[in-house]
């Protein structure tokens, strides 16, 4: 579980540094935004030493859970700190964050793609691993 925290927090580590550089990473134009919860969601799987399917399910969820919420939230202070005056209702940003609900469930949705994506990719290589033993016999 130590692992999936660690990714959580580099994908929001990295969600931060595109927000506030977004053309630093030309190459997916402008697309970071998904591919970040996407990569990080196959991440998730990568890293568990689970086979059975199922078992992936909890951390992914609580994973995509922590990604989501915190670069949704992260994404609306830099927003409201970028381009509403702080100074004059320091604490107004609170107001809109039930507005962060659907798009953080939308970054949950992609992450926990990026995971169905990365069992698949999980599971051709232990088929293919399996494979390689029988043949040999």
């Amino acid at each position: 579980m130590k692992k999936v925290f660690l990714i959580s927090a580099i994908a929001i580590g990295l969600g931060l540094i595109f927000s506030f550089r977004p053309n630093w990473l030309k190459l997916l134009w402008g697309w970071q935004i998904l591919a970040i919860p996407f990569l990080a969601g196959m991440a998730m799987i990568f890293v568990q030493p689970e086979t059975k399917s199922y078992r992936f399910a909890p951390k992914l969820i609580i994973g995509s859970a922590l990604v989501s919420f915190g670069y949704a939230f992260l994404l609306q202070l830099i927003e409201y700190f970028r381009y509403y005056d702080y100074f004059e209702k320091p604490f107004s940003w609170f107001v809109n964050l039930p507005k962060i609900v659907p798009f953080a469930l939308f970054l949950a949705a992609v992450c926990i793609f990026g995971g169905l994506v990365g069992i698949a990719i999980k599971g051709a290589y232990l088929l293919s691993k399996i494979n390689k033993n029988h043949e040999k016999i």
